[in-house]
């Protein structure tokens, strides 16, 4: 009913805030008393609209819902002279303050005011930039990709990156909001993905030709402004004038003037890969053919808009594939040996040819991986029949010797054609309407998996939308806005994927295994918004309404896979490892041990040696009915969403130097819903499920008393409970303050300049959007009965069944489990270990609040001053967390709980110094520890305690002490508890990932801000971010539920999900110092300028009209992270952790050093002393995370262009571009290697590059006529 009642109203008061911009002000005498009852007048000059008004009782004026744009402004009352503004400038979503000064007189005579109107805001306390035309068109933007420039905000953190759907939480993070947190609207109408959320990004393209400006507010903006808790862009499409204008242009980017991408160019060193080859330089061709036009249709009535852009795209990426070396391809595995000196290299014979092996390293041959091979069989002949399909590697990779990177330049032919139009109707002097229809075609190509390749993978995107709107002033201080507006998402993407198949970890597979999908994604959107001007007070409701509809299909979950997984192993591959207590086969001791910086190398290597078929994954879907639907058969769903917003708002003037607002904004989020009923969810609260565990574990119950977890039908369609409840307490209040201080003499008339300072402040609450993203992770991997994920069992006799090797990549082994019988309801198998993922159905919408003081000051010379303290405190943030963890159980009698136990029953055993593989008597000296005696009382075998008994179990697996757990408790390796099995993992599941509201983050910056408004053929603003921000994770909704950024370690991923406090620490995207700059300069040159002023003709066009202009970004470093192990699982099953600080108040010194490891760069000093600051995590442990800091950002991006006059006002401009002008490598910490037993421990692997990834330094050219 109050939504009913709430439209109702707005259809006849309404106020138009997204998309449109507003004049404010008051009407005074000289003397300042206010004048009421004065005829406001304002003109828009490009196209003739007029709008006036009376002033009211208290003198004040208000225009809302005016297009952003030059005016005039005029004050008419009978006994003043008319007043005249004649530079008053309105920018897209802002009020402009402008104040009417009456001297008395005659109204036939005109007092005529020329200055700019104020640079600074002056009525609100949210902090943000406009960005206009001009600047739009002129700043140098690589691929004319627009959305770059929409991250020049003080606090916005960019990262260069040619897929705005990425995953990395780095990209669009702003002022401490998350990536994906960013509410983009077009014309005022809702443009995201609201799947996706990608940031920066507009589901339709806008092109720099039509956008006529954005203004992007990062903090603290009002009432009106929602749907995310992140910055709010709004986007305005360029409209049509009284004069006819348009342009047609061409930009281009060739080979020949674009440097090589760092690590191409290292590969291009004589001798710098495995071959000595030399890698050809990329091609990195780009074309951009556009046209515009724009004029009235019928003058100052009807006007038009129309761009078609269209950009061909023949390049090569960067490739990067792990391979077989050509040694391992032949049957040989390398291995490094724990005593150099009995390794003295030389040559080793393969199946057909010897290979080299260098000093320190060990070679086995087929024969002796077949004499260590269990089943006495060796290295896979139908394994290495297919890794001689892998071209020659020519990187290091993965461990330099065995399994290598094959770097190459792969070729990518793309299309995208963009077409957008615009029509404005001025109806009469108080009604406007307007329509706009976008429409795109593109065709993209992903990079082949090999040379000679077809291309992975390629996707057709029509997206489309259009959007209406009309704008009434009702009378003189009520004024009506509405938008409704359709945006509609079409991908559909044909993967090379056709039957069942099977991977060999770490190295890539020979043919893509890209799968098939559609996606169409139309978002209707209902805006309507009230003004109403009473005395000093500006009343405003609004209303926004959101429904989404989301038909897909995906064929990703419709085939069966098998993996060569040395992690689904008994002893993650190192049961055979040369020197290993496990190593007892014939071959194992004729050879030398192996190192232990290299023993997950080893053991990478020696399953995929193997090719032993260890995990089997299966992978059902059904029909709502419970039919199996046949292999590869493609998975259907539609997913809802409704979204409705109000908000009311009072801004208060109650003197003229002071402005202050107070408004509530409501949100209600349905939760995402399939509507043919297509939906299942445990009958279970899983989060209430883990809090009831972490509870009993707290007084000694053991999780085989937690319930078992069946599936049913659910969501709106079944008359069931959804995948969570919809939160109903959303409700966000907004209060500013902007204060002019009017002091004219003395000190403070100094320091104010009069009224040119502004104080301003404020807090607001906000809210994130959520829902589609965690539908569509949970559809995908967790809805058991309907789409149902089952691993075969870890730890199984893999190794030791000739039924489990590799034979081709489409057979599947026997041990792939059998599709459980359809139908509802549906339970999971009981103790089948299963990893996947599940939802918590106990989150609530995540929130932020947001404060700010800044004070600002025109400088006069059209300069203006800002700075000022912005902070942002979020609460009830999304973490991904493990919901079926190993119990942290208690024991009763000693109060002792299992972390404490594990780390005491550890440093014992590192203190008595015994070695892993030593006799159990080895461990005697060992006391008891009251844990194990009282809860593993059968564990006291041979004589001795059940202390000693676990402490060699615990030693023999070290680090990977999860295992340990493991085995103690599913397999009563060497005896169960009293409880009997499973007392600390869940019967069903070894790892359930789940993403639940129990995050937070705190972000506290410091912004300096210098602004420079275009006058005497310059401008530029500046911007300094001091800032700090600390969350419990940072990752986005979107992606794998186990978390997708890895910056060398985890940091996305509760790894102790019962304690999130332990991950608190810095954020992903945290850099220190960050700067960034934009600019435009016309030389001064030529005629009418101080240099050449009264040049005419040849000359004027020889040294007249150039002008330059560019942007820098710079920020200090990103953090990254250490992380455990390759083979070692201390405190969560399913993932490592990061390694801990041996002590915890050293870090190593962090340095980037080229050539450091394998010729290659690294963020450490000296990374091997590096090392010897690092300990392995005990269980319990989550190790430190983003404590080190790397690479930060770097680019200086020059344009530099020539204006040539033809006639009249037809110019022809030429322009250069030159983006990453000093050619300057940053290092990504996103691509490192970070693993302390591996070779190549701290090396970076990739940069933040240059176009599209693709260049160290590369050059745009372009002609443009316009007219």
């Amino acid at each position: 009913m109050f939504l009913a009642a709430l439209l109702f109203a707005s259809a006849n008061l309404a106020w138009a805030q997204a998309g449109t911009a507003g004049l404010a002000g008051t009407v005074k005498d000289s003397q300042g008393a206010v004048v009421p009852g004065a005829t406001i007048t304002v003109t828009h000059k490009a196209t003739g609209a007029v709008r006036t008004n009376i002033s009211n009782s208290q003198g004040a004026f208000n225009f809302p819902a005016l297009p952003p744009g030059d005016y005039t402004l005029k004050a008419e009352l009978s006994g003043f002279r008319t007043y005249v503004h004649e530079n008053v400038v309105l920018r897209v979503d802002s009020v402009t303050q402008v104040d009417a000064v009456l001297a008395l007189g005659s109204v036939s005579e005109t007092v005529t005011v020329t200055e700019a109107t104020p640079i600074v805001n002056t009525t609100d306390a949210s902090v943000g930039q406009t960005m206009n035309q001009q600047t739009i068109e002129r700043l140098p933007v690589e691929g004319r990709n627009v959305v770059h420039l929409l991250s020049l905000q003080p606090g916005a953190v960019f990262i260069p990156t040619a897929n705005a759907n990425t995953v990395d939480p780095r990209y669009g993070a702003v002022a401490g909001s998350r990536a994906d947190q960013q509410n983009v609207t077009l014309d005022g109408i809702d443009v995201n993905d609201p799947q996706l959320q990608a940031a920066y990004t507009s589901a339709v393209r806008m092109t720099q030709e039509a956008l006529q400006e954005f203004k992007v507010s990062t903090s603290n903006y009002g009432a009106e402004s929602g749907r995310s808790s992140g910055a709010q862009v709004s986007l305005l499409t360029r409209s049509g004038t009284n004069a006819y204008n348009g342009s047609g242009y061409w930009f281009g980017r060739r080979t020949q003037t674009s440097s090589l991408e760092y690590f191409y160019k290292l590969a291009q060193a004589p001798g710098a890969n495995a071959k000595g080859e030399k890698i050809k330089t990329p091609k990195l061709d780009k074309d951009i053919f556009g046209g515009a036009l724009g004029g009235p249709i019928r003058h100052n009535r009807l006007f038009f808009f129309a761009n078609f852009e269209k950009l061909s795209e023949n390049s090569e990426s960067p490739g990067v594939r792990s391979v077989p070396s050509d040694s391992f391809r032949d049957g040989i595995l390398m291995y490094q040996c724990a005593d150099p000196a009995a390794c003295p290299g030389g040559t080793v014979q393969g199946f057909s040819s010897s290979h080299p092996v260098p000093g320190g390293w060990y070679g086995l041959t087929p024969s002796q991986v077949a004499a260590i091979d269990p089943l006495g069989i060796g290295p896979s002949v139908a394994a290495s029949q297919l890794f001689k399909k892998y071209p020659s590697p020519n990187e290091p990779g993965l461990d330099g010797h065995n399994i290598m990177d094959y770097r190459f330049a792969a070729p990518i032919t793309n299309d995208f054609n963009t077409l957008i139009s615009r029509v404005d109707f001025r109806m009469s002097a108080n009604q406007s309407v307007f329509g706009r229809f976008n429409v795109q075609d593109d065709t993209v190509n992903s990079a082949p998996q090999f040379p000679g390749q077809d291309p992975r993978s390629q996707n057709k995107a029509k997206n489309n939308g259009f959007a209406f709107g009309y704008d009434a002033a009702l009378s003189s201080s009520v004024v009506n806005s509405f938008r409704y507006g359709m945006t509609k998402i079409d991908n559909s993407t044909v993967g090379r994927l056709k039957s069942n198949v099977v991977t060999f970890r770490f190295i890539d597979p020979f043919e893509p295994t890209t799968t098939s999908s559609t996606r169409e994604t139309p978002t209707h959107n209902f805006v309507d918004d009230v003004s109403w001007l009473r005395g000093n007070n500006t009343f405003k409701v609004g209303a926004n309404l959101r429904f989404t509809r989301i038909p897909s299909t995906r064929d990703s979950g419709s085939w069966l896979s098998t993996s060569i997984n040395p992690s689904w192993i008994s002893g993650v591959g190192q049961t055979y490892r040369p020197g290993g207590p496990g190593c007892t086969t014939p071959g194992c001791s004729g050879v030398p041990a192996v190192a232990s910086t290299f023993r997950a190398g080893y053991a990478d290597a020696w399953l995929n040696s193997l090719a032993v078929l260890s995990q089997a994954n299966l992978r059902a879907n059904y029909d709502k009915s419970g039919n199996l639907l046949a292999v590869g058969t493609p998975v259907s769903r539609k997913y809802a969403s409704d979204e409705y917003e109000w908000y009311a708002q009072d801004t208060w003037r109650p003197r003229h130097d002071l402005t202050l607002s107070a408004g509530l904004r409501y949100s209600l989020y349905s939760p995402p819903y399939e509507v043919n009923g297509l939906q299942v969810a445990p009958t279970v609260s899983m989060g209430q499920w883990f809090a009831d565990r972490a509870a009993n574990m707290k007084k000694g119950i053991p999780s085989n008393q937690s319930p078992i977890i069946t599936f049913d039908l659910a969501g709106k369609k079944n008359g069931r409970k959804g995948f969570y409840e919809t939160d109903k307490n959303n409700w966000a209040p907004r209060l500013s303050a902007a204060w002019t201080p009017h002091a004219k003499d003395g000190i403070l008339g100094w320091i104010t300049g009069g009224d040119k300072m502004v104080i301003r402040g404020g807090y607001s609450k906000v809210f994130d959007r959520i829902g589609q993203g965690l539908a569509l992770n949970f559809d995908q991997g967790f809805a058991f009965g309907m789409s149902t994920s089952i691993s075969s069992p870890f730890g199984g006799p893999y190794e030791t069944d000739p039924a489990a090797r590799f034979t081709n990549v489409s057979t599947m082994p026997p041990t792939m489990p059998v599709a459980p019988k359809g139908g509802f309801p549906q339970t999971p198998p009981i103790e089948a270990g299963i990893i996947t993922t599940s939802i918590d159905d106990t989150l609530v919408t995540p929130s932020a609040h947001m404060v700010n003081l800044l004070v600002a000051r025109e400088l006069g010379g059209n300069f203006a001053i800002e700075g000022g303290y912005i902070g942002r405190f979020g609460r009830d943030l999304l973490v991904r967390r493990d919901l079926a963890m190993p119990l942290n159980l208690t024991d009763t009698k000693s109060g002792m709980d299992y972390f404490t136990a594990a780390q005491t029953l550890i440093k014992a055993t590192q203190a008595a110094g015994v070695a892993p593989g030593s006799a159990v008597s080895a461990y005697a000296g060992i006391a008891p520890i009251p844990y194990w005696e009282n809860l593993f009382p059968a564990a006291a075998l041979g004589g001795f305690s059940a202390t000693a008994n676990i402490a060699r179990r615990f030693n023999n697996d070290a680090p990977d002490y999860i295992t340990s757990l493991w085995l103690l408790d599913e397999n009563c390796i060497p005896a169960c508890s009293i409880y009997g099995p499973f007392a600390y993992f869940s019967r069903q599941y070894d790892s359930l990932a789940g993403i639940s509201s129990v995050g937070k983050s705190n972000y506290n910056g410091m912004v300096l801000t210098l602004h420079k408004r275009y006058s005497g053929g310059t401008q530029f603003d500046l911007n300094y971010t001091l800032s700090e921000s600390k969350d419990t994770g940072s990752q986005v909704e979107r992606g794998s539920a186990f978390g997708n950024f890895g910056n060398g370690g985890y940091t996305g991923f509760l790894l102790n999900s019962f304690e999130p406090d332990l991950h608190y620490s810095t954020s992903d995207f945290d850099v220190r110092h960050q700067v960034n700059f934009n600019g435009i300069w016309d030389l001064p040159f030529g005629q009418g300028k101080p240099i050449g002023g009264g040049a005419t003709g040849l000359l004027n066009q020889l040294i007249g009209d150039w002008s330059i202009s560019g942007l820098m970004r710079w920020t200090s470093g990103f953090p990254f992270n250490v992380q455990n192990c390759r083979s070692c699982w201390p405190t969560n099953w399913n993932l490592q952790g990061n390694a801990m600080l041996v002590d915890p108040n050293k870090l190593p010194e962090t340095e980037l050093t080229k050539n450091a490891v394998d010729g290659r760069p690294t963020p450490f000093k000296d990374p091997a002393d590096a090392l010897k600051f690092f300990r392995f995590a005990m269980p319990g442990e989550v190790g430190l995370r983003n404590q080190l800091r790397g690479d930060g950002y770097f680019t200086i991006d020059t344009s530099l262009s020539k204006a040539i006059h033809l006639f009249g006002d037809n110019r022809l401009r030429f322009r250069w571009d030159v983006f990453n002008l000093t050619n300057t490598a940053k290092f990504d910490v996103g691509n490192v290697t970070m693993l302390p037993d591996r070779s190549g421990f701290g090396r970076y692997n990739g940069t933040l590059a240059a176009c599209d990834g693709q260049a160290g330094r590369c050059m745009q050219f372009a002609l443009r006529y316009e007219f």
